[in-house]
């Protein structure tokens, strides 16, 4: 009892002037229908204000569920497309097994720092996810591939690896060639093979092709920089990614039908690399 009276002298003039300041606002908030109805309208705006926070904080707390929710349905409809695309090539009705299934994952551990860069994906064998399946990011440009799985869990290799080898086209070219990673750039890749006599420009963009486990005309890069070879036959095209590959969060799986088939028969004479490549 003491200290509540303690605490009454000490404060009475801050609780005098609440007190005095309540009674002011509700006299004048009663005095016309006028003030009644400004008040009325500045307190809904500040519950707005408020309201408006609080919805935007849990609208970026539900991002990421929505964005794997847009991935999913990203992955259903590239399967989809692929099914058409070989029912139109096929000539048969659309209910031809598609060339490409695709899903979805999320990158859970990511190197780019080495010389030999892996991501590890949540997803594993329990899930469908099979050993050189194809990795995208969110938008669709090349990232890596899938080495080996686990039940839940799956290592991929890189595009920023070494070892990491990719036919590529010049979008609107009849010209390819290799396309690799040379240890430096994580920025950037290195294609060789393009012939000094063929039209390419900085900007040009650069689209997978003849490639075991990649569909045709995924993203890979635009030219970055044209210079020619020592023997000056061919172009060497340093190529900036489209993946951004140290901000891999969600990505898209792709299981090309006929790999084992295609692997089997031509993997020693066609494989994703170029042996003429000394980083090889």
């Amino acid at each position: 009892m003491y200290r509540l009276v303690q605490f009454f002298k000490k404060y009475s003039s801050v609780l005098l002037f609440i007190i005095l300041e309540a009674g002011a606002i509700g006299y004048y908030a009663s005095s016309t229908s006028y003030t009644r109805a400004t008040l009325l309208a500045s307190s809904n705006k500040v519950t707005a204000g408020i309201h408006g926070i609080f919805s935007s904080i849990g609208d970026y707390f539900t991002l990421g569920r929505e964005n794997r929710m847009l991935m999913e349905r990203l992955a259903e409809t590239e399967t989809l497309l692929s099914a058409l695309s070989t029912a139109r090539d096929t000539a048969t009705i659309p209910v031809a097994e598609p060339a490409y299934y695709y899903s979805t994952a999320t990158v859970i551990s990511n190197s780019i720092a080495r010389q030999d860069n892996f991501f590890v994906i949540n997803k594993g064998t329990r899930d469908g996810v099979e050993e050189n399946m194809a990795i995208l990011s969110a938008d669709g440009s090349v990232a890596g591939y899938v080495r080996k799985c686990s039940d839940k869990f799956a290592v991929c290799m890189s595009a920023l690896n070494r070892d990491f080898r990719i036919g590529g086209q010049l979008k609107g070219s009849e010209y390819f060639g290799s396309v690799y990673w040379d240890g430096t750039d994580a920025r950037e890749m290195t294609m060789v093979d393009i012939p000094t006599y063929a039209d390419v420009s900085v900007g040009d963009t650069l689209l997978s092709a003849y490639s075991s486990r990649f569909p045709p005309d995924t993203f890979i890069g635009t030219v970055s920089s044209v210079k020619e070879s020592e023997d000056g036959t061919y172009y060497i095209l340093r190529i900036r990614l489209g993946a951004r590959m140290n901000a891999l969060g969600n990505v898209l799986l792709v299981k090309y039908t006929d790999y084992e088939e295609l692997e089997t028969l031509a993997g020693e004479y066609f494989a994703d690399y170029d042996t003429r490549n000394p980083q090889k």
